[in-house]
Order: C-alpha cells, then structure tokens, then sequence
C-alpha cells in the first residue's frame, strides 16, 4: 500500500501583483490552509486521509465524538453469476456503493467520524475509485487496498512448489488493517460489501457492549454456591453473572433477507411445535423493520425495496429449535437475552460456562430430541461480518482468542503464517468469535425485547439466498417475527418455571 500527499505547481505568469493585493491574496491563503487542516485532505487517484483533528472539551455538553473505520471487503468489482447473480453486471456500482454509502450516512447524520477502508481483490481504477468517493459525506476520509489477496503456498500440494493468489485469505487481511490503525478510532465496522449497517446498529453494539462492562465490574469472581458442576452451571439460566462469564458476553447479530417474490420463494409455512406469542408488556408487538431495512429511494433497485414489512423479514441461519434465553441480572435493563450457537462449554471453567434455557428443555415440544451441537453449522448465524471497539480488540487479542485475533498469525494456532485452510466465515463472519478451535469461544446474545431485537438484525440486502435455497425453504427460511415470537414463549416458560422453582 502506498499514500501520501503531493504538490502540484504552477509557475506565476504577467507582472508582479501590487503589495496590497499580494497580503490579500496570502491572507486569504492561510483562512483557506486553516479551513483544509481540520478537514479531510482527499487527493485525487490516491487514499483520502484524516487531516488534523482538534482536541476537543470532555465536558457533559460536548462529548467527545466517537471514530469509526468502517472496513469493507470487495471479492468481485463485476458479479461472476454465482450464487445468483446476474454473471457481469456492476456489483460497485449495484450494490457496494449504494448500501456502504447508505449505512455511513445514517452514521455521520449520527454525529460518528466515519473513514472508510477498501479492501479490493481487484485493481480499482481512478475513475471508479471517483465514483465511490463522490457518494460518500465530505467528511468521510476513504483509503483502498488494490489486490489484496495474499500470495500463499498451495498446500493441496506436497512439495510445496505452486504460488497462487489465495482468494480465501482474502477475508484474513481486514487484521492487518486494523492492527496498524488500532489507536486511531474507537469502534472497528467490518462487514461483506452488500451488509448494510446503519448508525442505529452501531449505536446499540456499543450501548449494549457498556452495560457488559458495568456488570463486569461488579460481577463477583465464583458463581452461586448452588453451582457444583458443569451440568449445574450449563442448566443455570438466571442469576449473578461471574466476570468469567461477562468476560466472555459479546452482542450479537442475525443476517435477515426481504422476501421478493413469496409465491415462488417462501419462508417455511409449517412452524414447529413451538407457538408464536407476539403479546409483550407493551401490548401486541413485531419486529421494526424500519431500523435495518429501509432504505433511501437512491438506494433502491430491482432487489432492494424501499420500505419492506415487518413480515418480508426472513432469516435462514438458524430457528427455534436449537436455542435457547438466557435472564441477566436483575439489574440490567437487558432483562432476557436469546444466546446464540457456537460457543463450547464443556472445557471451560465452572464460573466461566454460560448457560442457559433450552427451547425444548422440558422435552415436550420435540420429545427425546437432543440439542444440537454448538458448532452444527446450519444453526451458528454467520453474521456477515462483526463490530468492536478498541478495548473490545485489545481484549481479545491479549487475553481471550486462541493465537491471538490479530496479527502476527503464529504457530500452534496457525500454521503457514496464517495461511492454513479455514472457511471464509471464520474470518469474515465473525465465527472466529463464537466458536472454540483455535478460536475465541464467546457467547453472543440478543436482547428480546422487540427494540433490541430488532437493532440486532442486520439486512442481507443481497437478497439472493431465498432463491439460491430454495429447494431448502421449508426448513430454513424463518420469518423474523416467527422466530421473535417462539422466543417469546420461551421467555415466558422460563420465567414460569423460574417462578415455580426460584
């Protein structure tokens, strides 16, 4: 990568301006220079960089505005037809630039500093790159890493003798990134080019993330004394949380699609066993669909509508069947939380397992059915990508994930410099920190009150994995109401038998 400022000049031509003009001209010169040193100083074909930024008061009245770099991964500049895409169209154009713009508007209408970063497996020539920059706020400072899939080894080959782009990788190289801007912004947005994350995800990864830390640090060390074993503490649904096992709590998110066609590709018409209850304390609720997915009319197109209903949400990741609710400390405000799949508990320590209420733990709803295992793919939510905040980063890196989360990539957690065969999703989608093989092994969550629930999903605004599934609709495509209203039962059971067995 490469960057820099560069000064072009013009030699002065006619006879010498008189003295006045001259210190009108240099005055007006140096309000100019002033004006530019607190904006972004963008060069043309080259990255756009942060100029300097002043301190600013840590008084109540103005606090101090928090900085983002948005990262986003590009595979493709142009759709190669897989996956259902129309092989050639203009995915920079269709696609990242209307809903990576989109999302960094709603967050600098927030009041967040927001630089976004490329990450291209293609050159991105001057012209597109123009593109791009001219869809962007003027406050928003873009820098873009072209060809950026690492060389590596083909290691399906013994001796190794073959160099090639590894494409796979390129989802790994975000880390890099990150490692070397670490201090230089308070929250860290990396998602695929066709998530769209809006000011109002962000604000509620970090409210939540908040409430984590004040529990933690009033969290005791042990559990309960009623908590003897592994069986007693994976049971445990309610209660003080440790800090071990606060340590280890991260917010979490659910990838939604908007239906488009529900007579040709619907969402499952059988339920489950598991009744929809959409009565909360509040009265009749569903799920907001106005917080990830409407959209300006710019940003509109043949697949993204502007303002789809509540029940046009479907999910395919996961449903009711394998999760579970889990009650915080009664003096949270996040009350029940659903926890969601991946993490493993059995190696951990008794104050660091985190467990939880079963939708079918009383054996009724699918009777001598045994829960899923955490890992089981088609239940784990790859979420399309992941935020954190610095400290957030720092933690993991230092004192949660296996190897470490950032560079360098070292052995026994990594073999061939970081090069070894994971799938894209541990990387990408976060699956490095919900799973426990070389791994983070944390346990994300999601609020239950509709609010919350619905700022944890986040729009696939690809929209094309209702038709690339079809033939697996009936099992997999859940309306998000659907699955809000099943937890909803659940909540209530639980609390009933909370009630009858405190």
């Amino acid at each position: 990568m490469q960057g820099g400022n560069w000064v072009h000049s013009k030699s002065m031509k006619g006879r010498r301006a008189p003295m006045r003009l001259a210190t009108m001209i240099a005055m007006i010169g140096l309000i100019v220079a002033l004006f530019v040193s607190q904006s972004t100083i963008t060069v043309p074909g080259r990255f756009a960089f942060p100029g300097r930024r002043k301190l600013q008061s840590k008084s109540a009245k103005q606090p101090q505005r928090k900085k983002i770099l948005y990262i986003v991964t590009a595979l493709n500049e142009y759709n190669s037809g897989t996956r259902n895409t129309e092989k050639g169209s203009d995915r920079l154009q269709l696609t990242l630039i209307p809903v990576v713009s989109e999302g960094i508007r709603t967050m600098v209408d927030a009041g967040y500093d927001v630089d976004l970063y490329l990450i291209c497996h293609f050159t991105l020539l001057p012209e597109r790159e123009a593109l791009v920059r001219r869809a962007l706020p003027d406050s928003v400072g873009l820098e873009v890493w072209n060809d950026a899939a690492p060389f590596a080894y083909d290691t399906a080959q013994n001796p190794f003798t073959k160099l090639r782009y590894d494409i796979l990788h390129l989802a790994r190289q975000h880390r890099f990134v990150i490692k070397d801007k670490l201090l230089d912004y308070d929250v860290f947005v990396n998602f695929e080019d066709d998530m769209l994350i809006t000011a109002e995800h962000v604000h509620h990864f970090i409210r939540v993330t908040d409430e984590l830390e004040r529990l933690y640090e009033q969290a005791p060390e042990d559990p309960p004394s009623y908590i003897v074993s592994h069986t007693d503490a994976i049971q445990n649904y309610h209660g003080v949380m440790t800090k071990g096992q606060l340590r280890r709590t991260i917010p979490g998110f659910i990838r939604v699609e908007v239906l488009l066609d529900e007579q040709n590709y619907p969402a499952q018409t059988d339920t489950g066993p598991v009744p929809l209850d959409l009565q909360f304390t509040e009265g009749r609720q569903q799920v907001d669909p106005t917080i990830c997915c409407h959209v300006h009319k710019e940003t509109t197109s043949a697949h993204i509508p502007e303002s789809p209903t509540a029940d046009q949400l479907m999910l395919w990741e996961t449903n009711i069947f394998p999760l579970g609710v889990r009650k915080m400390p009664d003096d949270s405000w996040l009350h029940w939380v659903l926890t969601q799949r991946g993490p493993a508990q059995n190696n951990l320590n008794i104050s660091d397992v985190i467990g939880d209420y079963w939708s079918n733990r009383n054996d009724d709803y699918w009777p001598k059915a045994k829960r899923p295992k955490p890992l089981e793919y088609k239940y784990i939510n790859n979420q399309g990508g992941w935020m954190a905040t610095r400290d957030q980063l720092w933690r993991w890196h230092t004192d949660i994930c296996a190897g470490g989360f950032l560079p360098p990539y070292e052995a026994p957690h990594y073999r061939f410099d970081g090069l070894d065969m994971r799938n894209v999703e541990w990387y990408s989608g976060g699956m490095q920190l919900s799973t426990v093989r070389h791994a983070c092994n944390m346990q994300r969550i999601i609020s239950l009150d509709t609010e919350g629930f619905s700022r944890s999903l986040i729009y696939h605004t690809a929209n094309n994995k209702q038709r690339q599934l079809a033939s697996k609709s009936e099992s997999s495509f859940v309306k998000a109401n659907t699955l809000l209203g099943q937890l909803n039962t659940i909540k209530k059971r639980a609390e009933n038998d909370l009630l009858a067995n405190p």
